[in-house]
């Protein structure tokens, strides 16, 4: 009798070290939105960091919907090309990839909702919305800066690899983690190829920019002043007239 007490004690302690351990490992993976001294926030799921005040907790990312690859058509985005373009340069990132990624999502569609929840353009779920401080993800300037925040996000976490950047924007951030590359899914598969191939078309689609002036301008100075080649009158100082 005193055996299968023992046993069942020890049972349920070790349940409830798992159940403590699982409990760290949850809190250790949420995301943390912080702010420092000089107002900069920080978004980290690797715990709270020295001088700075933590300001929301979020569960890790559980992906978006893709739902734009059943489009075989592209919607009309000529109405978000500002909000992309001055978004991407906020954070640093290419207006051809943020464009890249809403086709994928939502075609350009800012109504578009998944059965999962996800919501607008660049597809937000619920919880990243609150992370990125949305409050209406059906607008789409608010939705855009929510997406390219978390797509700032992601490039920060996975070290600039495009590859697992969208893999877990479209599947979330635990599958990739946990394979440390694409999961094998279907849909997050296709979705990173997608998105790699309109990522190239707008890229290419895209004016060049205007090349910078030289530095230094070939000049023919043969039989010319140097007002003339200036085109403004230049008074020279005769160093060796003292007064």
């Amino acid at each position: 009798m005193l055996t299968k007490t023992l046993m069942v004690r020890v049972r349920v302690s070790a349940a409830i070290v798992t159940a403590v351990l699982l409990s760290v490992t949850v809190a250790r993976a949420d995301i943390l939105v912080m702010q420092g001294a000089d107002g900069r926030l920080l978004i980290t799921n690797q715990g709270q960091r020295s001088g700075y005040k933590v300001i929301s907790r979020h569960h890790e990312f559980f992906g978006s919907s893709g739902m734009g690859l059943r489009a075989s058509a592209s919607g009309d985005s000529s109405k978000f090309e500002d909000a992309m373009r001055e978004t991407a340069k906020k954070y640093s990132l290419e207006p051809a990839l943020v464009k890249a990624v809403i086709r994928a999502e939502s075609n350009f569609d800012p109504k578009a909702i998944s059965p999962k929840g996800a919501m607008g353009l660049m597809q937000l779920m619920p919880d990243t919305a609150r992370m990125h401080e949305v409050r209406n993800a059906f607008d789409p300037n608010e939705n855009i800066s929510g997406g390219v925040r978390h797509l700032r996000y992601l490039m920060d976490r996975y070290g600039g690899k495009l590859d697992l950047v969208l893999a877990a924007y479209n599947a979330g951030t635990k599958p990739v983690d946990l394979v440390r590359g694409i999961p094998s899914f279907a849909e997050t598969q296709e979705y990173v190829r997608r998105v790699r191939f309109f990522h190239g078309v707008y890229r290419n689609s895209e004016p060049p920019a205007p090349r910078p002036a030289p530095m230094v301008a070939r000049v023919d100075l043969a039989g010319k002043t140097i007002d003339q080649v200036y085109g403004v009158p230049i008074v020279l100082r005769d160093l060796r007239t003292r007064r």
